[in-house]
């Protein structure tokens, strides 16, 4: 037995023969030519197996490439497009294998969850969120807003929160089971909601100013016109008050003007804080503004200050917006990892 043992470990050394080791590496060499990983691995353990100094490090990292291809394939099954992705991506960097090739084209039709990643990291840049900042339009009163300014940042906020709305509409309904859309469906929502508070907050502080500093001037013209239309006509009415309204009328033409723009920007843009921005502006309007009918004036001019006077509340809008503003995308960074990885390989695997 002890004769026997030597014979057999020399009989394991000398196992592969030269034409043996030319044949696999020739299987090996074709293997590459074809890209095929798993026959790669296979054949570099044989000869791993024969000279160990020189095909033992390809062969641990065509291992480790196999490795990462069969986890990907692994998540892919699982519908974890995420893991998948990444996992495909490092496989290929190692071993640009036809297999890995394959996945990718696979997961290239999850790029429209790509794009709506992209729109969400673009939001959080810090170029953008510099372009939409409203901080300073709390330090100053309205009297001192550049009009076109704040309609371009308003504009912007809009503009993000439709870009965001139509990549979510791009996404193909089967693919919004996943969890990964799930996921990043429900970050794009939240996004869309921080984006319509901040544009609130800034237009409910701006109707809270406006109303501290006009309603009781409003309130003093509403009443003189009631009080002297009980004791004279409309006509006269109308000729006692015309200076003091003018005067009014020329004091508050920038915030007449600055109202009107934001109204108008927030229909065409289809904001949906239109709906709530508005009444307050036909009202501070209708105070304003001289009237045809002045009888008619005194009976709505109630609804209107009740209205205006509602928009003075306590409320510290300016904390509330660096809260909103300051919150972070939660998206991890797996997801940003995928959505580099589908970019490096959109022209490679995307139809156009």
């Amino acid at each position: 037995m002890k004769q026997l043992l030597p014979t057999l470990c020399f009989a394991a050394l000398v196992a592969c023969t030269p034409a043996e080791i030319t044949k696999t590496e020739h299987a090996l060499n074709h293997a590459q030519q074809q890209r095929d990983i798993e026959a790669q691995a296979n054949a570099l353990k044989t000869l791993s197996g024969y000279d160990s100094a020189t095909w033992q490090a390809i062969y641990q990292e065509t291992q480790l490439a196999f490795a990462l291809l069969l986890d990907a394939k692994t998540a892919y099954e699982s519908a974890d497009i995420v893991t998948a992705q990444i996992k495909a991506a490092q496989s290929k960097s190692i071993n640009n294998s036809l297999q890995a090739d394959n996945l990718l084209r696979a997961l290239s039709t999850d790029y429209p969850l790509t794009e709506l990643i992209d729109v969400l990291v673009k939001l959080h840049t810090q170029a953008s969120q510099e372009k939409m900042t409203l901080h300073g339009f709390f330090n100053q009163p309205p009297s001192k807003w550049n009009i076109i300014e704040v309609n371009e940042k308003l504009s912007l906020i809009n503009a993000h929160i439709q870009a965001i709305k139509k990549q979510i509409e791009a996404i193909p309904e089967d693919n919004r089971d996943k969890l990964a859309y799930q996921t990043v469906l429900a970050e794009a929502r939240a996004q869309i909601n921080l984006l319509g508070k901040q544009e609130s907050v800034l237009l409910r502080n701006l109707q809270q100013q406006l109303s501290k500093r006009h309603a009781e001037q409003f309130v003093r013209l509403h009443h003189t016109v009631t009080e002297q239309l009980n004791n004279f006509e409309e006509r006269v009415v109308a000729s006692m008050i015309r200076q003091d309204q003018n005067k009014l009328i020329e004091k508050m033409q920038h915030q007449s003007e600055l109202l009107y723009n934001i109204d108008l920007m927030l229909k065409q843009t289809g904001s949906a804080r239109h709906a709530e921005f508005e009444p307050f502006y036909l009202a501070y309007i209708q105070l304003l503004n001289k009237s045809k009918d002045y009888r008619e004036y005194a009976q709505k001019g109630k609804a209107a200050l009740t209205l205006l006077k509602r928009a003075d509340v306590p409320n510290n809008y300016y904390q509330q917006y660096k809260t909103l503003a300051s919150t972070p995308l939660t998206l991890s960074n797996d997801f940003l990892m995928f959505a580099r990885s589908q970019h490096e390989s959109k022209f490679l695997y995307r139809k156009h």
